[in-house]
Formats: structure tokens, sequence, C-alpha cells
């Protein structure tokens, strides 16, 4: 498994500290690093990605009742006090995407953190206007762009173009004419779709 970042064990330092100079009074800790809880994500290679914590040690981490300290991938992290631990669900479709973990201690103590995600696997709509021509080898690309939750990028030819964040977005831009151009629109949740133009 990844080390934790040095921006990870700073604050997991203090915590450890914190732990250790107390009883076993409190129950595990358990964090989801990543992606963020509510945020909106494709389906598409989503891991979710987190830590439990314990003075004790951890001796179990269930996701939706599943124990992953079961697996051969965990199965050497079983009581140690902070382990990273990472999850794909079989079964994400568009719209709310829940999941329950529990993290347990030695002394049977447990936490339970209830994460939620909008899965949005809609690719965004791309609609283009017929080049125009502005002479001296230059040209300008213009279209509209539509998504069912929110545009990230309209990036044409490398170059992207600056907007709000919503969910219709007209574009114009003028560059120089080549053989072929290529733009490209991408949502929130990373799907994308794209289109060439042969001048």
């Amino acid at each position: 498994m990844k080390r934790l970042s040095l921006l990870w064990l700073l604050p997991l330092g203090f915590l450890l500290s914190a732990c250790l100079s107390r009883g076993d009074s409190l129950a595990p800790i358990v964090t989801i690093s990543d992606p963020k809880s509510g945020t909106v994500r494709s389906a598409e290679n989503l891991t979710i990605r987190g830590y439990a914590l314990d003075d004790e040690g951890i001796v179990a981490i269930r996701v939706d009742g599943q124990n992953l300290l079961q697996s051969t991938l965990y199965q050497n992290e079983k009581g140690k006090k902070l382990i990273e631990f990472g999850f794909r669900s079989r079964e994400i479709s568009e719209g709310q995407f829940a999941s329950v973990i529990e993290a347990e201690d030695l002394s049977g103590r447990k936490s339970t953190l209830r994460f939620e995600l909008q899965i949005d696997t809609t690719p965004p709509s791309l609609e283009l206007d017929a080049l125009k021509s502005l002479g001296e080898g230059r040209v300008r690309v213009s279209g509209m762009a539509r998504d069912n939750n929110q545009l990230g990028q309209i990036i044409i030819n490398g170059s992207e173009l600056a907007f709000a964040s919503v969910s219709e977005q007209a574009f114009s831009l003028d560059i120089e004419q080549s053989s072929t151009i290529t733009v490209t629109v991408e949502d929130r949740a990373g799907n994308s779709t794209s289109q060439q133009i042969n001048p």
C-alpha cells in the first residue's frame, strides 16, 4: 500500500500522540480522504480511500458489512494503530451513492461513518457551429456545451476557455487554422465529449 504523504503524516502524528496519552475510552477514528463526501464523480475508476486510527489497534474495517481486513490485501494490517484502506463498489449507477464504513478496535469499540457521492455517468453534449473564416489563416470556433449537472472544462486545440460553473455555456474562440481542430468538453464529474473539425 502507498504511504501517506507528509501532509497527512503531521496531523496523524498529533492524533496518535493524543490517543496514546489516554486510556482506551474513545472509539476509533475513521475518515475518507478521497473523494470528499458529497462531491459529484463519474463511476469510472472510482476508488474510495481513507484511513482508520486507534491507540490500541484496528481489528476490523467494514464497508457495508464486509470486513476489508479479511481480504488478502489487508491480511498484515489487522491490529495496527493506523490503517489506510481503499475500496471500489461493484454496483455504482447514476444518482446517489451511499456507503457505511465502520471501524472496530481491540476493545470492541466502534465508529461509523456514512459516505455519500453523487454519481454522474452522463457525458456533456457538444454542438458546434460552422467555422467562420477570419482571413490571414485564422478561424472562429463556436458552439454550445451542455451538461445534466455542471460543466468543468471547454478545450479547443489545447486552449482552455474560462467560464463560470454552469450547466450550459455558449463559447467562441479565434484560433490559427490547422488541418484538424479538436473541441473537448468535460463536466465536473470527469465525463467528456470530443469532436473534431476538418476545415
